[in-house]
């Protein structure tokens, strides 16, 4: 079995642990970023120091960088995301059978769990793997996190789209493979993704601690900053009312741990938990 994998450099927080933990699973990484080096809302974005970082992270010359023209006026963000995506995993797919597709802020604790899980996918006759991620929002001064979870602190996965797909997939929006076959792992016998309807089938469970760890708002002030301006999706926020709350809610940490059963919005529910100790070294 071939597994090669492809990132999206521009984001470069957390790029050496989440390409480590994969690194010696795949024989070749494809990184794509537009050459005008932009996001795809068309602001400037970080790909010279992804690119630096990732170069470091490969010391067995995996990496095939592949440049291209992704940002476009008068399409959406995130028709531009998809066929950004779409060309990474066409080049990735060429002499592989899977293709991991993480985004490099997440990061995979255990990833011969996930291949245990990708070989039992192909047993089911399944062309992309579903696996649950722990979304962390912020670090707290005493060193542990706030991460959203269940209305009475339970585990709460996020699932934006499969962690392997099979070669060739086609995409539908962003990392979703559409009515491909999935094999779907959570982190219980019933769904635990408040995005998706609770009777969600789920094929296999695993436990907390092999979770998939996305550290996507753990940044320093500059980086949210930095985030608030160049994330695809800047101008569908309210950034600095986002900021703000999440300064406050990390100074707060008890307080907002406390709240989450009386708080509506699923995604404002938070728990505070500790991390594996790469968390302790924050950008």
């Amino acid at each position: 079995m071939k597994l090669h994998a492809y990132v999206l450099a521009g984001d470069p927080a957390w790029i050496e642990h989440s390409i480590g933990a994969y690194y010696d699973h795949v024989e070749r990484i494809v990184v794509s970023f537009d050459r005008s080096k932009r996001s795809w809302s068309g602001d400037p974005l970080s790909v010279d120091e992804s690119l630096a970082r990732i170069a470091r992270a490969d010391p067995d010359l995996k990496v095939r960088l592949l440049p291209g023209d992704h940002v476009q006026t008068g399409r959406s963000v995130i028709a531009t995301e998809t066929m950004q995506r779409q060309a990474a995993l066409d080049a990735a797919s060429d002499g592989a059978d899977w293709v991991v597709q993480l985004d490099t802020d997440e990061i995979v604790p255990s990833f011969p769990t996930i291949l245990r899980h990708l070989d039992a996918a192909r047993g089911r006759a399944a062309s992309a793997l579903e696996y649950p991620a722990r979304m962390i929002y912020a670090r707290t001064k005493s060193g542990a996190f706030l991460e959203h979870c269940g209305r009475f602190w339970t585990s709460q996965s996020g699932y934006p789209g499969p962690v392997v797909v099979a070669a060739g997939t086609t995409l539908t929006v962003a990392r979703q493979a559409g009515s491909s076959p999935l094999h779907r792992v959570d982190l219980s016998a019933w769904n635990t993704d408040p995005a998706q309807r609770h009777g969600v089938h789920v094929h296999a469970t695993v436990p907390l601690s092999e979770a998939i760890i996305h550290m996507s708002w753990v940044r320093s002030e500059q980086q949210m900053a930095e985030k608030s301006l160049t994330s695809g999706y800047a101008s569908t926020r309210d950034w600095g009312a986002d900021l703000e709350m999440w300064r406050r809610r990390a100074k707060h940490p008890l307080r907002t741990a406390a709240i989450a059963p009386f708080a509506g919005d699923p995604f404002s529910r938070f728990r505070i938990a500790r991390l594996p100790e790469f968390a302790e070294a924050i950008p």
